[in-house]
This record gives C-alpha cells, structure tokens and sequence, in this order.
C-alpha cells in the first residue's frame, strides 16, 4: 500500500480556519485552549516518529473521553471544519491521498478518518495528524472504540512503514461461469510478532479480503480478449510471461497493491493460463 504523505497543516492552521464560526457560537473560550490543543499535536507527532502512539494514547484514555468540551470540539470538526470556513484544509488533508484510501489502497479516499476516535480523544478531533484519507466504506466500517491491545493497534499512515517485501497474496479459484479471487496475507518472516499480528488484525478487520475480491471480476472481463489472443499466438507459457511481466510492472509501483497479488495469483492459475479465460 502506498501512503499520504504527512499534512503540512497544523491544528492551529485550523482553529484559526475555524475562529469565524466559534465566535459567532460565543466559544472564543475554546480558542483559549488552542496552546493545549498545540502541545497534544506536539505529543502526538513524537510519539507517532519513535513508534510510541499506542502508549501515548493509553496513558491519555482514561481522561480525554470526559473533557467537558468534548461536544464542543466535535461540532467544531462536523459544523466548522467539515460543513464550514475550514473545509479548504479538510480538503488539502483527502488531496495528499493521491493513491487513494489510506486503510484498503482500494477505494477513492472521499473523506477523512479519526485514526484515535475523536469520541474517546475530542483533544484530537481537529488534529490533522490525528485525520488520514479514507474511503466511505472503510471509514464507516470502523469501530469507534479503542483498542488498547498492541496486536490489534491500527496502522498509522503517516507514521508507520510496511516495508518493500511482499505480503499480500491472492489464488485464483475456478467456479462455475468464471474465476473467484481469494485474498490473504502472509508476514514477512522477518517482521516483528506484534507488527505480523497487526497486519493480519488490518486485514481482517477492515475486510479487505472481500473488498478485493470485489474488485476482480470486471478486471478480469476487461483483459478476457487480451489474453486470449496472447495464447493463440504465444502458447500458455508465453501467456504466463505476460502476465508476470505486468505483475512485476506493478509491484515496482506498489508491491501489496490488490492488483498486483491478482496479477501474480492469475499467472500462477493454470487453469487460466491454459485456456480459462475462455469459461468467462
């Protein structure tokens, strides 16, 4: 998967985006806690970069989720930041995601995730470090809940590294009318324990399986007669090339992009490569 970059955009960028509409509400004593607001985006940034978030977060969710303005702070995001004078920086945030949504890589990211719950963490809630491009789908399917546990701590897009090596896979499955894509993950075997075991948690929490999955069938119908006519002139092993030819393409670009375990899957079907697409 291939993340955003982390937005320039700081939580004073936008309180002051947002200072029109909290004084027309008469909350200019909410603008007062702009400085604390600073030092949890400070907090939070040093605990993202040495891999420490979960921790932080811990020892801050006893007391966040009782701030008694945490109506305040959510209606600042829904009313003034979203629906309101800050919504050019809600749409900077969603524009970093130029490969689209942060938590499937499958989806258009069509709107931003509080990656801590703004209803457990309201000091959060206009942190834009706190904010990451996501699909509807995905961002509607998570929990609102926090985990504390560290095997099930979601990935951070802006602070943590997937690496290079691959660990999406996916095997192709006949069935009648056509072909089935069964996505699944692997660990490399050099991964930390609690780092695999929060890849497999991603993954089957956001079910990514399925989303993928999705994805397939229209793929597969659009190159039918590409391939077909590849093996009418070069055999089943030199359609086997192809299609490793444009998996490698796309694992240079993104090694665990959905496409690219389906393009490896599909060269590794001999079924396929011996004539399926033809059962299509």
């Amino acid at each position: 998967m291939r993340w955003p970059l982390k937005p320039e955009i700081t939580v004073e960028d936008v309180m002051k985006a947002c200072t029109p509409w909290l004084t027309k509400q008469e909350w200019t004593d909410l603008i007062a806690r702009l400085p604390e607001l600073i030092g949890q985006e400070e907090r939070y940034r040093a605990a993202g970069e040495v891999s420490e978030l979960l921790a932080l977060l811990v020892s801050e969710f006893e007391s966040q989720p009782h701030d008694t303005d945490k109506g305040r702070l959510s209606a600042t995001y829904d009313k003034a930041l979203v629906g309101g004078g800050g919504r050019r920086l809600y749409n900077a945030i969603k524009a970093t995601a130029t490969y689209g949504c942060s938590i499937c890589g499958a989806g258009p990211a069509s709107t931003l995730d509080h990656h801590a719950p703004k209803a457990a963490f309201p000091l959060l809630a206009l942190t834009p470090l706190n904010l990451v491009p996501a699909c509807g789908p995905c961002n509607q399917g998570k929990s609102t809940s926090f985990a504390t546990d560290p095997a099930m701590e979601p990935f951070h897009p802006y602070f943590d590294d997937l690496g290079t090596a691959r660990w999406l896979y996916a095997e192709i499955h006949r069935v009648a009318g056509g072909a089935v894509a069964e996505f699944s993950v692997l660990p490399p075997a050099d991964w930390p324990e609690v780092k695999a075991q929060r890849l497999v948690h991603h993954f089957t929490k956001n079910k990514l399986g399925p989303k993928f999955k999705f994805e397939t069938p229209r793929r597969l119908a659009s190159r039918r007669q590409r391939d077909t006519d590849t093996l009418a002139s070069s055999g089943p092993e030199g359609l086997r090339a192809a299609i490793l030819e444009e998996a490698d393409s796309h694992a240079a670009f993104d090694p665990n992009d959905w496409e690219t375990a389906w393009l490896y899957g599909l060269a590794e079907c001999d079924w396929y490569i011996n004539g399926g697409m033809n059962d299509i």
